[in-house]
């Protein structure tokens, strides 16, 4: 038998024995198990149960005489039947994982939100009740992570009252949904319609940055301010730092152009 056809049937499910058996009725006709073991040299043993189990498949039909004769049904007619019956096989098992994924999915979320909404309540109280950790006047804090300064940057936007910021148009798409909310003066270096939209600032634009940090004082008294690539900021409420920030920024207001 073909390594190619032995290969094939295995993959619709027949044992080595079964395709020998189905094959050798293909070739050589109706036969008696015990020519069958003969032509197919499978164990005389192992012939009938082999030829039941192609039965129930669908692939031999059985002639009741003595001694028993067997014949493959058409390949056409029972690899069809066969097939569309796997096939259905396969769709129910496929459907039945994504109904055990999609549950296994949504008690994950819910356990995820559920831990979320506990230590978010509890934790910040925590964090309230003993003073929330803001820089101190002799401290600048690092945050590490995009993501993490980011949040960082829009609690402080949204928390203060007046900000001066300048802020790279690459970081615009990130903070403008925070920014809609915010009163104060930005510096930006590009010119963009959205910017129209923020209502409660006073907008400059500078023709050239001589670089592509963020810097942001809030209500006069914290500031963080950011490396180039994002990878780092920096926050402080320290007076000597925030005061020099501040002098930065009116000078660069100054050299930038109103909106």
């Amino acid at each position: 038998m073909e390594a190619g056809l032995l290969q094939s049937m295995r993959v619709l499910g027949f044992t080595p024995y079964e395709a020998r058996a189905y094959h050798t009725l293909v070739r050589y006709g109706e036969m008696t198990a015990r020519e069958l073991s003969s032509l197919s040299g499978i164990p005389y043993s192992k012939t009938y149960e082999v030829l039941s189990r192609l039965q129930e498949k669908g692939f031999v039909e059985v002639q009741k005489a003595r001694p028993m004769r067997f014949k493959a049904v058409a390949p056409r007619d029972a690899l069809k039947r066969y097939g569309e019956h796997l096939l259905r096989g396969l769709e129910e098992e496929h459907r039945q994982q994504l109904r055990s994924l999609e549950e296994r999915f949504k008690a994950r979320v819910e356990a995820v939100n559920q831990a979320l909404r506990i230590l978010g309540g509890r934790l910040q109280t925590l964090y309230e009740g003993r003073g929330a950790l803001e820089a101190s006047e002799e401290v600048i804090w690092t945050i590490k992570g995009r993501e993490n300064i980011l949040c960082q940057i829009k609690s402080l936007i949204r928390e203060a009252s007046h900000i001066e910021m300048i802020l790279p148009s690459s970081l615009l798409n990130d903070l403008y949904e925070a920014l809609r909310g915010a009163r104060g003066e930005v510096i930006v270096d590009v010119e963009d319609e959205r910017l129209r939209g923020l209502r409660g600032i006073a907008l400059y634009r500078m023709e050239e940055t001589p670089f592509k940090c963020l810097i942001l004082i809030a209500d006069g008294r914290n500031t963080i301010f950011t490396s180039e690539s994002l990878e780092t900021a920096f926050k402080s409420s320290n007076p000597g730092l925030v005061t020099i920030l501040k002098h930065f920024f009116r000078h660069e207001r100054e050299e930038a152009k109103p909106l």
